[in-house]
């Protein structure tokens, strides 16, 4: 039987959230200042949200403002800001980017949700060279982190964070001059492979868009179950659906695991129909590996 560690699709999962310690550590989270507050529950209001709704025990009931999939740099008084856009293939830099609220200043009083302040998902346009990085927030109020631009092309670059209880979803694009081949997506399989491990994908039922349904992975090594699966951003495992080929996102979180058999099970509700990539994360032998598919949905 599989373990219930129930949990709603959430356009970083995240999810995601204090890398690095910062400014602001996770032991010192409380609600956003008065003037961000209240200008927050006006644009919340615009947008037919009641904000500010939070747990007896103090931790956000992140429920996702609405279009909150990565598409937007600007959603219910909350905007992504980032300097600078354009970078040169083949190198890592640090990225810093600002996310200022309706006040003009800078969002910093963010509520950790699984184990992070802040969750980055970077992906080229052709939805190759995944990157899931968790930046630092800094003295100033802006964010950094370290991100590789491997070839030319354009990147998504995409955050989940909660505020007042509220999941928001912010993108924006990053260019890196030059030219690189487009690689069409991969056609769906069941099978994938990550750093010697292989990943199945058990075949579901019909998939169908605004429908809540469950995917689940077994992961094996050596044509046997993995048993030693360590935690990962609080779970067993994380998984991030991307739609082609506009890299809409959603953001899933385990619903159970059998770690005897190798099984992780997600809750998924995928936002319309068209092709998904899938990109699974898990932690053994003290490494984060990660599995690629690609997912129909009806």
């Amino acid at each position: 039987m599989l373990n219930s560690t129930t949990s709603r699709l959430g356009a970083f999962a995240t999810g995601l959230v204090l890398a690095g310690g910062g400014a602001a550590g996770i032991g010192s989270i409380t609600h956003a200042t008065p003037p961000l507050q209240d200008c927050l529950k006006v644009a919340a209001a615009q947008a037919g949200l009641d904000i500010g709704m939070m747990g007896d025990s103090g931790e956000a009931m992140a429920e996702p403002v609405p279009g909150a999939d990565g598409r937007r740099s600007a959603l219910a008084g909350i905007t992504l800001k980032p300097a600078p856009t354009s970078f040169t293939a083949g190198t890592r830099v640090t990225w810093r980017f600002r996310l200022a609220g309706c006040d003009g200043k800078p969002v910093r009083k963010l509520e950790p949700e699984n184990g992070k302040l802040l969750h980055l998902i970077v992906v080229r346009s052709d939805l190759t060279a995944y990157q899931h990085l968790h930046p630092r927030l800094n003295r100033d109020g802006s964010w950094s982190v370290q991100l590789a631009t491997p070839q030319p092309g354009s990147y998504r670059a995409i955050t989940d964070f909660v505020v007042d209880g509220r999941k928001y979803v912010l993108g924006t694009t990053l260019t890196v001059p030059g030219s690189a081949p487009q690689r069409p997506l991969p056609e769906p399989s069941l099978n994938a492979s990550a750093d010697g491990y292989d990943v199945e994908l058990q075949r579901p039922a019909e998939v169908r868009a605004g429908e809540e349904d469950q995917l689940t992975f077994r992961i094996t090594r050596g044509g046997r179950p993995v048993q030693d699966l360590q935690p990962y951003l609080g779970a067993y495992g994380h998984l991030v659906a991307l739609h082609a080929p506009e890299a809409a996102y959603s953001h899933v979180h385990p619903a159970g695991e059998d770690r005897q058999s190798g099984l992780i099970t997600f809750n998924t509700e995928f936002h319309e129909r068209g092709a998904f990539r899938l990109f699974l994360q898990f932690r053994a032998a003290g490494r984060v590996h990660t599995a690629q598919f690609t997912q129909e949905v009806s």
